[in-house]
């Protein structure tokens, strides 16, 4: 066990669904495995139902049993919050994770509050979505402000929990080679994309509410971007820097232009809705100029897609060409197989002066048994009270002011691309295929 972590009592809001069948508790089981739990931790799943220990804890996770308690819980009844309050020790830090609908998410927090569970060191673990627009975000936050202070809101975005993206910043800010390269004086382009080989995998009801725009771009990507753009931090010591400068970052971008952006829905979908007027896009690209003075002129493309021809998220940059030099490629490669790897011009070997690619790659699991995974990784931060994986409610508000345009453009327009499943997203990118 981990005694140098605080004592903690980690209590999760819908403890038999699929995030925490398939996600939370695994995530616990491989922390306790490695010692990572803190010395004096507790674990409680709320159900509506009845359900036991052996209901909820299969293989792996089954380890977890000398730790949780599961409890029936009507989530609408006042008094139930009560006796919840009555389980929950006084000493040590309070962590609720809401693995619930997000419909769910206010009515259960105004039940807290009102309950006095948001007082001392009590935290809150949140899933996305953070708002559906604008408008809707502004009216979340406030709502959730109402009943818990900021500092108490821990957003979670996997993406940014993943080894390599938390690498970006320290890569950039601790090798001289890239930091001094850094700006719009040698780069040429950003293309940040993530690309999924499946489909909408029978979530019909859930991705004609939310679309690609919503799900993936509004949050993953444009979080990946800030992380890309933000001043870089120079050392381990500046980690906790990391929201402001993100939220720096995400400031200096103009709202979207609607042109620059392209929607496009692969052949099937609308059979698998059973909704033949569908208009939500399975695959997204927006283009976004910043302000910031490093990054004029450099477009920064965010792309993703379903059905597609391989899965990958990794970002793209493309340095300018300089005299006769050659433009090169670096590539942050998020997952799978998270590394970095670079374009080198080479002459090829024999007689002629003709060039070659050589491509530099680096593995960033090399020398390592294992990576964390995402979710592992928030978990412990959340316990530690880190903040640098955890997007503040600033960050929410610039991201879908920035996509607002685009949001209100797609609604008034009944324009959509279509595409083949399996193909590249070049492909998309350049016509209906």
């Amino acid at each position: 066990m981990n005694n140098e972590l605080p004592t903690t009592t980690l209590v999760i809001f819908g403890i038999t669904g699929d995030l925490a069948s398939r996600y939370i508790l695994p995530a616990l089981a491989k922390l306790d495995e490695l010692g990572q739990l803190p010395e004096n931790f507790r674990l409680l799943g709320l159900s509506r139902r009845q359900i036991s220990s052996e209901d909820v804890l299969k293989g792996e996770t089954s380890r977890l049993k000398k730790y949780l308690e599961t409890t029936q819980m009507d989530m609408a009844d006042p008094a139930d919050y009560q006796k919840l309050k009555e389980k929950l020790p006084a000493q040590g830090q309070k962590i609720f994770y809401l693995s619930i609908p997000p419909a769910a998410v206010m009515p259960i927090l105004r039940r807290l509050s009102a309950a006095g569970l948001n007082h001392g060191n009590t935290k809150l673990l949140l899933e996305k979505p953070f708002g559906y627009d604008l408008e809707s975000a502004r009216e979340l936050i406030s709502e959730i402000e109402e009943c818990f202070k900021e500092d108490q809101v821990y957003r979670i975005d996997h993406y940014m929990a993943k080894e390599m993206a938390q690498n970006i910043s320290v890569f950039l800010g601790s090798n001289a080679l890239f930091r001094k390269i850094w700006n719009n004086q040698f780069i040429d382009s950003i293309d940040i994309i993530a690309a999924e080989k499946i489909g909408i995998e029978g979530r019909a009801d859930f991705y004609e509410q939310t679309g690609a725009l919503r799900d993936i771009v509004q949050n993953h990507l444009m979080n990946l971007a800030a992380l890309t753009l933000m001043r870089p931090c120079g050392s381990l010591f500046e980690f906790e820097d990391m929201p402001e400068r993100r939220l720096e970052a995400l400031k200096s971008l103009k709202a979207a232009d609607p042109n620059g952006a392209v929607r496009a829905q692969y052949d099937g979908y609308q059979d698998e809705v059973s909704n033949e007027r569908s208009l939500v896009e399975t695959f997204a690209a927006v283009t976004l100029e910043s302000s910031d003075p490093r990054w004029h002129g450099v477009p920064i493309k965010l792309v993703t897609g379903k059905n597609l021809d391989t899965k990958v998220t990794e970002i793209r940059v493309r340095f300018k060409q300089t005299d006769e030099s050659q433009a090169n490629e670096l590539c942050l490669r998020i997952q799978p197989k998270e590394g970095v790897e670079i374009d080198l011009w080479a002459k090829q070997p024999g007689f002629s002066h003709d060039l070659r690619h050589l491509p530099l790659s680096f593995d960033y699991a090399q020398g390592a048994e294992r990576l964390p995974n995402a979710y592992e990784q928030v978990l412990v931060d959340a316990m530690r009270s880190r903040t640098s994986l955890f997007a503040g409610a600033g960050e929410v508000l610039e991201t879908w002011r920035v996509l607002q345009p685009i949001l209100e453009h797609w609604q008034m327009n009944s324009n959509i691309n279509t595409y083949k499943p399996g193909v590249a997203v070049e492909q998309v990118l350049e016509a209906d295929v």
